[in-house]
C-alpha cells in the first residue's frame, strides 16, 4: 500500500496519513469523544479491549490526556467515501531509546467489520511508525479468540512470537494472548 499524495484531501477532516479506502486523521473534541465512548462500552467491543466503562466526559478526559503524551499517538480511522470516523488506530508505550511500540486498532462501527479497513489501519499506522518515528520494532497482542483481530495483524505482516497463557481476566475466565511483531527491516523487504 502506498500513501497517495496527489489525491486532493480538502474535504475531508484533518487528514494526516491517506491510504486508499480510509484516512487517518486526529479526533476532533465535541465531534469524535461520544463515539469513543459508546465504542468503548460497546460489549463485542469491550471483550476484547476494556472493561471499563466510559462517559463523554471520561472519553474526552482520557483522550486530552493521550494527547498530552510522547508515548501514545492515536488517530481517528476516517472513510474517504464519507468521512465518517469508523475507530481509532494508535502506537503506545513508545520507547524512543529502543526505538519500539506498541500497537493497537479499534474498528468502532460495526457496519464495517470484516471489510479490510482494520488491516489498511493496521498498514498505514505501521509505515508511520517505521518510516517518520523510526522505530525497529512494533509489537501487537491479541486475546487469542479475537481471530479478527490476529489475522488482520499477519494481513500487515505481523509474526507470531508466542502466546501469554492466562494473561487477561474477562467476563469470569482468563484468557490467553498472542503476541505478535514486525521489524522495520522486515517491513521495508516488503515496501
Amino acid at each position: 500500500m502506498t500513501e497517495n499524495t496527489t489525491e486532493n484531501t480538502e474535504n475531508f477532516h484533518a487528514p494526516f496519513i491517506v491510504g486508499d479506502r480510509i484516512y487517518l486523521r486526529p479526533l476532533e473534541p465535541g465531534q469524535d469523544y461520544h463515539l469513543y465512548a459508546t465504542w468503548r462500552n460497546d460489549e463485542e467491543i469491550r471483550r476484547w479491549f476494556s472493561v471499563f466503562p466510559s462517559s463523554d466526559a471520561r472519553g474526552k478526559e482520557r483522550l486530552d490526556n493521550l494527547y498530552k503524551s510522547f508515548t501514545h499517538i492515536l488517530f481517528g480511522v476516517a472513510l474517504k467515501s464519507d468521512n465518517r470516523l469508523i475507530g481509532t488506530v494508535g502506537l503506545k508505550d513508545i520507547n524512543h531509546l529502543n526505538q519500539s511500540a506498541e500497537f493497537y486498532v479499534t474498528i468502532g462501527d460495526r457496519s464495517v467489520w470484516g471489510k479490510g479497513y482494520g488491516t489498511e489501519a493496521t498498514k498505514l499506522m505501521v509505515r508511520y511508525g517505521f518510516m517518520e518515528l523510526n522505530l525497529n520494532r512494533i509489537q501487537t497482542q491479541d486475546m487469542e479468540e479475537n481471530i479478527g483481530g490476529w489475522r488482520a495483524d499477519e494481513k500487515a505482516g505481523f509474526k507470531y512470537e508466542g502466546t501469554l497463557r492466562e494473561a487477561i481476566p474477562r467476563f469470569g475466565k482468563y484468557h490467553d494472548v498472542r503476541v505478535y511483531s514486525l521489524l522495520r527491516r522486515e517491513f521495508v523487504e516488503n515496501m
